[in-house]
């Protein structure tokens, strides 16, 4: 039995929708945090590799730890560039 949200394609089953959402305790729907790695950051802000993983080391950005990798929350580090929170 097929689900109404998933579609084959080359073979493999697809899920399709808005996958940038998710349910809160409350019912209400909250947007998933766009995470980057620190090159990805690197890429984007133009600031140094090193900067930014002293930044994650220093706990002054908000980040979490996959493995070796820093994933950087993205509009939390865009608020701190700006001087909010």
């Amino acid at each position: 039995m097929k689900n109404a949200n998933t579609a084959v394609k080359n073979n493999f089953r697809v899920i399709e929708g808005d996958n940038t959402k998710q349910f809160a305790d409350n019912g209400d729907l909250q947007k998933l945090p766009v995470m980057k790695s620190i090159k990805e950051m690197v890429e984007l802000t133009g600031l140094s590799y090193m900067h930014l993983r002293n930044l994650c080391l220093e706990n002054k950005i908000v980040h979490i730890r996959a493995g070796k990798k820093y994933l950087i929350n993205y509009n939390r580090f865009c608020d701190y560039l700006n001087g909010i929170g």
